[in-house]
């Protein structure tokens, strides 16, 4: 029997390595200090729809209770987590930080690296803006991935209001703007080029802007920057990047940190700093995140927040092309024949422990053991209890 698209099995060696890479994901959330939360894999579909813009309502698995209640799953945790900070956190002293690993659900067409039914793991700070903010979360990613094996991954970051500031330099309106900041996103020259054609852009002011956005690095972006996005928020944007890419150069990180003015991610959710963490030989990101201070307003709680997410099984992808993790970890240390009570003790003694349950005798039972790579064999008779140690295999079946 076939699965539906988009889903998949964990067979017992692939979720072990899953859950190592999570394990390993959940020690960088605890040393970063932020609390762990979960919510409901279903929530009301209007509260969804509050926090969701439309392109991810249009992914949205929606369904009714018996009692025609609309609901639906959710399609990523930040949305879930500002309903709960907003009900039922809002006497917590700010700054607030919350982590999770969790599955999340999308209706889109499964390819490489994109499923129906997939596993996000990411962090919340809730309560603080700035830069200071800002650099949390990009250095807690960074980490992040640092942890699981991908040390060489890269970085783009950016702010939307030096997208904005250019746009208002040039004259567009704000009715306009939108189809401006798709083509840009998309890195769809043409496009632009047609909109500057209709819009009658000045040819010196849009070529200014062309340069921008396919322009990747730090100073010259800056540089850029600062000569075309000249109001104010604009110029805020380029001191707050600035001390990023400063404060992550203090730290080791600034050979892996670059400005991509063409990072603008959800247009209807970020509204500020965003970035992207991503590989030189993988097609996609693995990683990004940004600022979305009008999110928890539309619950309620007039606050701001900055927040990332990574994709689990893009990590498992990444390590899987990279060779990381296959070699199997022994599963069991030690097999007993013959006694519960020595088995228990064993466990006891924090082993992982396999008991005979085919009544073998003591040639297939060390047959077995080193068939499935188990170092230890005991073998009770009565009050006798035998030790025998083989030469494993980590490469044996399990």
């Amino acid at each position: 029997m076939r699965l539906p698209p988009g889903v998949r099995d964990w067979l017992p060696q692939e979720f072990a390595f899953k859950q190592r890479v999570e394990d390993r994901i959940g020690v960088v959330f605890d040393r970063w200090s932020y609390a762990r939360i979960a919510t409901p894999t279903f929530e009301s579909y209007e509260s969804l729809e509050r926090g969701l813009g439309e392109k991810l309502m249009r992914q949205t698995f929606r369904f009714s209770d018996p009692l025609g209640e609309e609901l639906a799953l959710r399609t990523e945790m930040t949305t879930p987590i500002a309903r709960v900070v907003s009900t039922r956190l809002r006497k917590a002293s700010l700054p607030i930080r919350l982590s999770y690993i969790a599955p999340a659900f999308r209706y889109e067409e499964p390819q490489l690296g994109r499923m129906r039914e997939f596993t996000q793991a990411g962090a919340e700070l809730i309560g603080a803006a700035g830069a200071d903010a800002d650099a949390e979360t990009l250095f807690m990613a960074i980490e992040t991935l640092d942890a699981v094996g991908l040390a060489d991954a890269h970085f783009d970051i950016n702010d939307s209001a030096i997208v904005d500031g250019a746009l208002v330099a040039l004259g567009i309106s704000s009715p306009r703007a939108r189809l401006w900041k798709e083509a840009i996103s998309a890195r769809n020259l043409v496009a632009l080029d047609e909109l500057a054609s209709r819009d009658e852009l000045r040819t010196d002011g849009y070529a200014l802007l062309r340069r921008l956005i396919v322009t990747r690095g730090t100073d010259e972006v800056l540089a850029i920057a600062r000569e075309l996005a000249t109001n104010p928020e604009a110029q805020a944007a380029i001191y707050r990047l600035e001390r990023i890419l400063s404060r992550a150069a203090e730290i080791g990180f600034g050979t892996r940190v670059a400005i991509d003015p063409a990072l603008l991610r959800d247009l209807e959710y970020y509204t500020g700093f965003v970035f992207e963490g991503f590989l030189d030989d993988l097609g996609f990101s693995l990683c990004g995140g940004g600022r979305y201070d009008t999110l928890l307003p539309r619950f309620g709680y007039d606050v701001p927040a900055v927040g990332w997410m990574v994709g689990v099984e893009r990590i498992l992808l990444a390590l899987e092309r990279r060779r990381i993790g296959e070699r199997r970890r022994r599963e069991v240390d030690v097999f007993v024949v013959g006694s519960d009570a020595v088995a228990m003790a064993e466990r006891a003694r924090g082993h992982r422990v396999r008991v005979d349950v085919r009544g073998l005798d003591r040639d297939a039972a060390i047959a077995y053991a080193r068939h499935k790579a188990i170092p230890r064999l005991l073998v009770a008779r009565g009050e006798e209890v035998e030790e025998i140690l083989l030469e494993a295999d980590e490469r044996s079946a399990p």
